[in-house]
């Protein structure tokens, strides 16, 4: 899943805990999917490349993101973000890169470290960048259908995250169960090696 637009509310590069504003509905969903998919959340965060936050503030964001959520009984088991940026002020992140969307990076990089099967997986984004992301990995695309894109996501098209259940569930075959707390816990500790996720 891609953060902005589609778990919180998109504010225009969100910098402090204190903007975020978890969407109606996020909790639920997640709780919904949980049995048959890993949840994982792929974010370009070139913020950091323009030098609007750093990578310890987004450590604290996502903290509090995942903190909101576990209370309300909703667990992500990662998160993956991409800092650079071609054009950045920032010289340590000024580069091209394969994990900043469209690229696949982020995506490729949650199968090989939670062992998703990409072909049975979904992405749920906002922008064109996550369908184009999702597409070069190979994973099915559903799109927010009031987003700033005009691109329809190939798989599905949705008005808000409550409404990719059903379209998710009833496509998906199998189960590949579920990780346990403690790498989700992990996850929070290590922002460099894992704050930067997509489903299992």
């Amino acid at each position: 899943m891609d953060r902005d637009g589609v778990l919180i509310e998109d504010v225009h590069y969100l910098t402090r805990p204190g903007q975020i504003r978890i969407l109606p509905g996020v909790a639920e969903v997640l709780k919904a999917l949980k049995e048959r998919f890993y949840l994982v959340v792929v974010t370009n965060q070139s913020g950091i490349a323009r030098g609007l936050l750093t990578e310890d503030d987004l450590l604290d964001i996502h903290a509090e993101m995942i903190s909101r959520l576990w209370l309300c009984g909703a667990l992500i088991d990662g998160l993956y973000y991409c800092p650079h940026l071609p054009e950045a002020s920032i010289p340590a992140y000024k580069m091209e890169c394969r994990c900043r969307k469209p690229g696949p990076g982020m995506l490729q990089q949650a199968a090989g470290d939670w062992g998703i099967d990409l072909s049975r997986s979904f992405m749920v984004g906002d922008m064109a960048t996550d369908v184009e992301a999702a597409q070069a990995a190979g994973v099915k695309d559903i799109i927010m259908r009031d987003s700033h894109t005009g691109q329809a996501g190939s798989w599905g098209a949705i008005r808000d995250l409550t409404e990719a259940v059903p379209l998710i569930l009833s496509t998906a075959t199998g189960s590949q169960g579920s990780p346990g707390n403690e790498t989700a816990i992990t996850s929070i500790e290590n922002p460099i090696k894992t704050f930067q996720s997509e489903v299992k």
